[in-house]
This record gives structure tokens, sequence and C-alpha cells, in this order.
């Protein structure tokens, strides 16, 4: 019971058990994913064309949290265990009791979903390997944080005793594990240069898609509608009323120097930039790129690109109504 000479302070109680288990959950799921995102890398699937976990961006968002949460909940749990062992913290107390077992139902709910969307991906027909290897990951962190949690409520029982030496081999070896993952992970993604030139490359992209709109706007979609023609200049689109272009995708994000354009016949026309990064081997690091409402050549990839001065052959439909789906 809390010592009757003076009122004990549960809300330092519940701060602290509060703020332990919330950063256990967020460390475990930033753990979860992340290690999944580093099995992504090297068990790529044809049928995964988002790249869910296999994108920088989704790696770069667990290993943050991981990278912040991890320690703040070592230190805590530090903390606690140290207040508990010298009786300076009770462990009998309500507060305790039903956030540990407030903390299992959302780790015992958050295996169901896990295994759930394990399964749907399995017998969607994504790769074997991939399942199993993520089964094993989400089985053995939430087996690690159900045995900690249960460990927890049933060794502190208010008599003082020190931590045996399995239970800190134990925080021993989550710890090389979250290190382990960290370092894979700050090796797997691209360093925050990189990323900032694969930014601008995507900006680039979206100012071509725009451009590519444009131009088909301004050439028409009908014997109604439009020009007819290609036009001289990129200005001259800014200039037509009927064409909504924003000046910005007019030019480089980085030199603020315009695309170059080249009309080549009637109906075919060439747009050029001048790209930092390979989007042929980052493709799994950018989002899906929107289509153009103009149509596309035969072979036509879109706009990937090598490193350095890139053009593209485009065309304009003669009449898109009946050409675009």
């Amino acid at each position: 019971m809390p010592p009757t000479n003076k009122p004990y302070n549960y809300a330092r109680d519940g701060f602290i058990y509060l703020l332990s288990y919330a950063t256990l959950l967020i460390s475990s799921l930033a753990l979860n994913f992340l290690i999944k995102g580093i099995i992504n890398q090297y068990l790529p699937d044809a049928l995964d064309q988002m790249g869910f976990l296999s994108r920088n961006g989704d790696l770069i968002g667990f290993l943050a949290a991981l990278l912040i949460s991890f320690p703040i909940f070592l230190y805590v749990n530090i903390l606690a265990n140290k207040m508990l062992t010298n009786k300076k913290m009770v462990h009998n107390t309500g507060v305790r009791r039903w956030l540990i077992y407030l903390t299992l139902v959302v780790v015992i709910l958050i295996i169901i979903w896990q295994l759930v969307a394990l399964f749907i991906t399995y017998l969607s027909g994504n790769l074997v390997a991939r399942f199993l290897w993520h089964t094993l990951v989400t089985l053995l962190i939430s087996g690690a944080v159900l045995g900690y949690q249960w460990w927890h409520l049933l060794f502190f029982d208010g008599k003082k005793k020190n931590i045996g030496g399995g239970f800190k081999l134990f925080e021993w070896l989550l710890a090389m594990v979250v290190v382990g993952a960290l370092a894979w992970g700050f090796v797997i993604i691209d360093s925050p240069a990189v990323q900032r030139a694969r930014r601008f490359d995507d900006m680039r992209v979206n100012s071509l898609l725009s451009l590519q709109d444009s131009i088909q706007i301004f050439y028409g979609f009908d014997e109604n509608s439009g020009n007819h023609r290609l036009p001289v200049d990129l200005n001259e689109l800014t200039s037509d009323p009927k064409v909504y272009l924003e000046k910005i995708s007019l030019t480089d994000p980085t030199t603020n120097q315009p695309f170059e354009y080249r009309v080549i016949d009637e109906t075919n026309y060439e747009l050029c930039a001048v790209f930092e990064t390979d989007g042929a081997i980052t493709k799994n690091n950018m989002v899906a790129t929107p289509r153009s409402i103009a149509p596309e050549l035969a072979g036509f990839k879109g706009f990937e690109h090598g490193i350095g001065h890139t053009c593209f052959q485009l065309p304009v439909a003669v009449n898109p109504v009946s050409t675009v789906k």
C-alpha cells in the first residue's frame, strides 16, 4: 500500500508508465516495419508496384520513429525498474495494472491486424519467402513485447529483489537488434543530399507532365477546340487563355533555366531537362506519377531518366477523344 504519512504521487506513476508503454509500442511498430522494409529491399516482388516499405520515404519514417522513441523507452524503463526495485514506486497501484493490461490488449490487437494483413498478401499471390520472413519478424517482436510486459507484471511484486542476468542479457540483445536495424537502415537509404536531388527530379518530372498536358490542350482535343498546331515556344502556352499553366512549370527548380522545347513536325515535339539522379534505378523511391492526358509513343515508359541531359520525344493526338481511354 502507498505510504500514509503523505499523499502518494499517482500522477508521477501514471506519467512514467504511460510514457514507457507508449514509447514501447512506437518502438516495436517502427522496428517491425523497418526490418520488413529491409527484407523487401533484398526480396523484391514484381507485384508490389507501389514499393510499400521499399521506398526511401517509408524507411526514413520508421527509422526516425525508432531512433527517437527507443532511447526514451530505455531511459524511462530503466528509471521505472530502479524505482520499483528500491520501493520508490508502489507495484500494485491501479495505474500500473490498468496501463499494463491496456498495453497488452493493444499489442495483441496489433498482432492480429499484422497477421491478417500478412495472410491477405500471401493469399493474394505475393512472394512466399516475403510472407514467411514478415511473419517471423512479427511473431518475434510481438512475443518479445508480450513476454516483457508479462515479466514486468509478475517480477515487481513488492519484494525487494535484483534483476537477474537473464533479463539483462535480453535487454542487451534487444538493444543490439535495434542498433543493427538502425545501422542497416542508414546504409540502405540514400543520403540527405541524394534525397534532396531526387525530390528536385520529381519536381522536374511533374513539370514535364504539366507541359505535356498544356501542349495537348493548346493543340486541341477535337476540331472545335485548340489551335490545331504546336506552340512555337513554351511561353506561348502561358499567353493562351485556354491553357492553365503555372510559370514555375516552365523552368528548372534549381537553375531557373527554362526547359528545352523543340518542334519535330506537325504533331511531335521534344522536351528536355537535366536530371541529378538516375530515375531508372530509383523507381521504388518515388511515388506513382500521374498519367498525362496526351497519348504516348509505343515503348514510352514515362519520364524515366538517367543522370544529366535527357530528352523525351512526345506526340500530340490529332483526335484525343477517340485515343485516350
